[in-house]
């Protein structure tokens, strides 16, 4: 029988990629791990695995987001397919969960109450220099909808602030949040458990933006291709995936609010907010686990957070609008305000109804470029080409003023002194798709019909062979 998949299975599959570092050396959780995976993040985003880590008896292991590619290749899925595959899956469902008992479920090998409960123990890490406190940056929240009864996950930046204690910041438009602002009007807590290292279809599946009326649990089974293991709670009435490293589980007091932050965000700027407290009754773990971080201002935070399931959602928002809409990409480069569309015309006017579209359904995009079938949106260099040789800014700019912005962009508008969430910026549309009339002219880097698809195989040895796909891998991959 083949092990249930868990984050050790894709470990191993990591290594045999040579997509995994391996550290033996005495590392720190006070900034030390952070900035090793750091400072490897241009080499391809490998993940690192940190065997020897002061003050605790579990490794660390950071980076497994890093690139697209290691995120389809975790479901099996090729790259430039799953956006697609998402929305099916969505559309689709998948098989329901399967209960395992407690006692053979490997995140309750070992089990600490309310009383044992120590979150310092735990090797919880700094990451930017000017960060309040320690956080749970790769902890998925999962929780019951108190509306629907499926259970939802997400993931959310949680501040240690006790012995056992941690704030839950849950935007009030988040799946989460909605359920907390019910929980605050009915005067009840909302239980939740705090997952902390698990097969990467697991965080994927909490970051696919599905409706609440779909069990995210039976997201990661459809991702998974075989249901998820699960197991009861052992202080909350919640689904627990038996599978996992380590959980938290706790009760959120939605009327005991505390500050949060600053904490490094994906724009790479500081943000701090109000959040309710939650109280960790459990801690969960396997015998040997392996604790997950996740990198907040590092490639995989962004990566995680865009793909598939914001990209998948762009796709769609978008494509109802313009059918000939072929692809989407939120590039992780410039804080991850902007996105590409690549359409193929049927209408004049498609290139700026694209660019609606994009920013009516997503209003963390700041700008918004549109291109044609022929360009490669995931090639930086071809849209470039594009902007500068198909726009003009007296004919193809869409400005867009005072717009709905974001806590985390600097550069955007307070209009309410009193609200910190109460922003606005201006919004940009570049149209860099050709015109109908007049005729545009052809490319001329086409080449000759007869040697279009040339097979390199066929003219180079191996090592250079080797040498030219290495080289077309990290630009798809952690080149972006």
């Amino acid at each position: 029988m083949s092990p249930a998949p868990d984050l050790r299975v894709f470990l191993d599959q990591l290594r045999a990629g040579d997509e995994l570092i391996e550290i033996h050396r005495a590392t720190r959780t006070d900034g030390e791990i952070s900035a090793i995976v750091k400072e490897v993040e241009p080499a391809g985003a490998p993940a690192v695995l940190f065997h020897n880590v002061v003050g605790s008896d579990l490794p660390v292991v950071a980076g497994v987001f890093g690139t697209r590619s290691r995120i389809a290749s975790a479901v099996g899925q090729p790259q430039y397919g799953l956006l697609e595959h998402a929305l099916t899956l969505i559309e689709e469902g998948g098989p329901a969960p399967v209960t395992v008992a407690r006692d053979v479920a490997p995140v309750q090998q070992i089990v600490q109450d309310a009383e044992d409960v120590e979150l310092a123990r735990l090797p919880f890490g700094v990451h930017s220099k000017d960060d309040a406190g320690t956080y749970i940056t790769s902890g998925v929240v999962l929780a019951r909808d108190d509306l629907t009864g499926t259970i939802n996950t997400g993931m959310y930046r949680m501040m240690i602030t006790g012995r056992r204690t941690l704030t839950v910041n849950a935007a009030p438009d988040h799946d989460l949040g909605r359920v907390i602002a019910r929980a605050r009007a009915a005067g009840r807590p909302v239980e939740i458990a705090i997952v902390i290292g698990h097969h990467p279809a697991y965080a994927i599946a909490s970051q696919l933006k599905n409706p609440t009326s779909v069990d995210t649990h039976e997201l990661v089974g459809a991702l998974l291709g075989a249901p998820l293991r699960v197991t009861p709670g052992a202080t909350v009435d919640l689904p627990i995936p038996a599978d996992a490293e380590i959980v938290l589980e706790g009760r959120v007091d939605p009327t005991n609010m505390e500050a949060e932050g600053p904490f490094g965000e994906f724009s790479y700027y500081y943000g701090s907010a109000q959040a309710p407290v939650c109280t960790v009754t459990a801690v969960t773990r396997r015998a040997d686990a392996i604790f997950h971080d996740l990198h907040p201002t590092h490639a995989e935070h962004r990566c995680l957070w865009l793909f598939p399931g914001r990209e998948a959602r762009l796709l769609q928002a978008v494509r109802r609008s313009v059918p000939g809409v072929r692809d989407v990409r939120i590039p992780f480069m410039g804080g991850s305000l902007s996105a590409y569309i690549q359409v193929e015309k049927q209408k004049q006017a498609d290139g700026t109804q694209a660019i609606l579209a994009a920013l009516a359904s997503d209003h963390f995009i700041k700008h918004v470029y549109v291109v044609d079938e022929d360009i490669d949106i995931h090639d930086d260099q071809q849209v470039l080409w594009a902007l500068n040789v198909r726009f003009q800014a007296g004919r193809d700019l869409m400005v867009l003023p005072n717009q709905k912005g974001i806590r985390m962009d600097p550069s955007a508008r307070r209009v309410n002194p009193e609200s910190a969430t109460e922003l606005v910026t201006d919004k940009l549309g570049f149209d860099a798709t050709r015109p109908f009339f007049p005729a545009f002219p052809d490319r001329a880097d086409r080449p000759v019909a007869a040697y279009a698809d040339v097979n390199l195989a066929s003219f180079l040895d191996e090592n250079d062979l080797d040498r030219v796909q290495s080289w077309l891998s990290f630009r798809q991959g952690a080149g972006e």
